[in-house]
């Protein structure tokens, strides 16, 4: 039997009792009772993003190959740039008749999205630059031409009701991409601004946040790392992209869409195909941190749920390990951005001897084996291969 890695985005949660702790949850607990638990300090040292959780998860972090998460988006949504080019990861956001920032995400609304992007192709100083829809309200901006450059800052201020500042360059050699972009950004802004579609919205889309810069570069495949041929199931683009860029197989699924009405049945059940092909399964599910980002708890503890009743179906016996790649705060009264830095909690359960923790939660993890960065993988690869001997 293949190693099956489940991630729930964004599982982890603060304060208590987490909607983990409080999800009946029985699969769940019968794989940590049979299993062994802890937690993985991933590393984060700022911002929090995915692509560096999964990468560590994935046990396939580099800070000499990192492309920057703009790349990966774009592969992500099948996409190829070329070496030469810097792919941009950027939001949908609304601004109000003031100027200032309404929504960071543009209502999450998707309602001509395509269309407007669409509209935004342009040449600025020699620069040509396009934008590609991506997973709601995500669209992706690929800048070529001579001298483009990644040294640039984002401009996204991660909260409303201010205005949105320019792009600033980091370094010298991003001046002249920081003033293409922000040329073009308000050249956007009074495109968007005059487009018929976004008089149907309810939450008009009507700037561009720039979130995360990057370029292409190579690196060791997982295979190559670990040995193993592996896939991944997954509805967001930032997922396939990770999965992409180490050379695993992107199984795709209709109406797998990152969002809680996602096709999680379908996803379950191409998993389960998945482990006759291949020897690692790696399945991402975004729900509970979209959950989380919406403020609700309720809901995310209902999702973890139906997620613990899909496994029950799916009746899993190799080895298994379900964690997340961060935590993302879902109380209605936290303040700050929600996603958390604090090590992830992690159970493996299958070819291990149980460490007597009885309930998947965060603080039962915290009284398991610690982990740092890579080290999760290596210990699952390692019991593979110790099984399968």
């Amino acid at each position: 039997m293949p190693v099956f890695m489940l991630v729930l985005d964004g599982l982890a949660d603060a304060g208590w009792p987490t909607p983990l702790a409080l999800a009946r949850k029985p699969n769940i607990d019968r794989y940590a009772f049979e299993g062994i638990l802890g937690t993985l300090d991933i590393g984060y040292r700022g911002y929090v993003n995915s692509d560096f959780g999964y990468l560590n998860l994935l046990g396939c972090y580099s800070e000499r190959d990192y492309p920057g998460r703009g790349y990966l988006e774009a592969l992500g949504i099948g996409l190829d740039p070329g070496e030469e080019d810097v792919c941009i990861r950027a939001n949908w956001a609304t601004l109000d008749k003031d100027g200032n920032l309404l929504d960071r995400r543009a209502g999450r609304e998707t309602l001509g999205l395509e269309e407007l992007a669409g509209e935004l192709e342009m040449e600025i100083q020699g620069v040509r630059i396009a934008a590609y829809p991506s997973a709601g309200h995500r669209v992706v901006l690929v800048l070529s031409g001579k001298g483009v450059s990644d040294q640039i800052l984002p401009n996204d201020p991660m909260r409303t009701g201010v205005p949105v500042p320019e792009v600033r360059a980091k370094r010298p050699e991003g001046k002249k991409t920081a003033e293409v972009l922000n040329s073009f950004l308000r050249e956007a802004r009074k495109r968007l601004e005059g487009a018929e579609v976004n008089r149907k919205r309810r939450w008009p889309a009507n700037c561009l946040l720039i979130r995360n810069v990057g370029r292409k570069r190579e690196t060791e495949s997982f295979r190559e790392r670990w040995g193993l041929k592996g896939c991944c199931v997954a509805g967001i683009p930032i997922a396939k992209g990770v999965a992409r860029w180490l050379g695993l197989e992107v199984i795709e699924v209709p109406g797998a869409n990152g969002m809680p009405d996602t096709n999680l049945e379908g996803k379950f059940r191409a998993v389960e195909r998945a482990f006759k092909r291949f020897e690692l399964v790696w399945l991402h599910i975004n729900a509970t941190d979209i959950l989380s980002h919406d403020a609700r708890p309720g809901l995310k503890r209902a999702y973890i749920e139906k997620v613990d009743s899909q496994l029950g179906r799916l009746g899993f016996r190799g080895t298994f390990c379900l964690t997340c790649d961060h935590g993302t705060a879902s109380s209605p009264d936290f303040k700050g951005y929600r996603h958390l830095p604090d090590p992830v909690p992690w159970l493996i359960s299958g070819g291990v001897r149980p460490d007597g923790l009885n309930s998947f939660n965060e603080r039962e993890a915290k009284r398991g084996r610690r982990l740092k960065g890579n080290e999760l993988m290596g210990l699952l690869v390692k019991i593979y291969k110790d099984r399968e001997q």
